[in-house]
């Protein structure tokens, strides 16, 4: 049986086969909701759904189950976005909130006047999307001065920002990236070292984005890293290694993951951060759901 209609045939059995092309221009739209059945909170890409305009595409995320969708940089009417989300109990899971893969940022304490008006003004555009956090990205490693130099920068800049989010009711969700395929040069790769900074932050509000196809590459022990430090950890992103494809087109394990997640009683949201093996987005989220079986 080819790869491609395994998922679905696996996808297809979770959900009933209900799927049904419910609304002109969306494609095939589950008419049961099938994520609303899972224990886990599921979110995806805005970009993945069809429509002209963000506020329509919304109308797909809802028709599959989704408690939430992933915009890392949102623009658009947001008054009317923020209707149709509202209307449709949809939240907005994450958005990019501060620093950047790039020289200086986090690393250098130079940078961190820009780094927080940077964070107040994303801060302003979550609100008026309801979105409660906000990645932060450390930047590229220095080599003028030690590691432990620029990891007590980025520890200073957090502790800077930290009563910042916490006033505003929002979260930063610091991103380890990995560094041997798609960042060369990243500062922040590791779990362990993402966990001694975020303990000397101290903060309820400044947490982990534990992305486990970056943290994979980086240093594997995926299921253990991510229970034993899951009291850190504020967001997750998805995808299969190699190929940063959807669930089960690589070597990680993801209904294992799944359940890992879903039985530390993890409360935020997983989403969804990957390419398409297929010409369809349809089909990455019935392989999901293939692997959310139970759960």
């Amino acid at each position: 049986m080819k790869r491609r209609n395994f998922f679905i045939t696996c996808a297809s059995a979770i959900a009933g086969g209900a799927f049904v092309a419910s609304k002109k221009g969306y494609g095939a739209i589950p008419d049961d909701k099938p994520f609303s059945k899972v224990k886990l909170r599921m979110a995806a890409p805005l970009d993945w759904f069809p429509g002209r305009k963000p506020e329509e595409k919304l109308d797909a995320v809802a028709g599959w189950g989704l408690p939430a969708y992933e915009w890392l940089h949102p623009k658009g009417d947001f008054k009317a976005i923020r209707s149709k989300m509202d209307a449709l109990g949809l939240e907005l899971s994450c958005i990019v909130g501060v620093g950047a893969i790039a020289p200086r940022q986090m690393v250098d304490e130079t940078d961190h006047d820009r780094l927080e008006k940077q964070f107040r003004e994303r801060i302003e555009l979550a609100k008026q999307l309801n979105c409660k956090r906000l990645i932060g990205l450390t930047g590229n490693e220095r080599n003028d001065v030690s590691r432990d130099v620029q990891k007590e920068n980025v520890i200073k800049c957090l502790k800077r920002l930290a009563p910042i989010a916490e006033d505003n009711q929002v979260s930063i969700v610091v991103e380890a990236l990995n560094p041997l395929v798609d960042h060369r040069g990243y500062f922040l790769c590791r779990t362990d070292d993402t966990m001694e900074i975020l303990k000397e932050v101290n903060s309820p509000n400044v947490m982990m984005l534990f992305d486990i196809y970056h943290q994979q590459i980086t240093e594997g022990n995926v299921i253990r890293n991510l229970t034993e430090n899951i009291s850190r950890i504020g967001h997750f992103h998805v995808a299969d290694n190699p190929g940063r494809k959807e669930p089960g087109t690589g070597e990680l394990n993801y209904r294992n993951i799944f359940k890992a997640i879903a039985q530390t009683d993890y409360k935020g949201f997983v989403s969804l951060e990957c390419g398409h093996s297929t010409d369809n987005y349809e089909d990455t989220l019935r392989a999901t759901l293939s692997c959310l079986e139970g759960i």
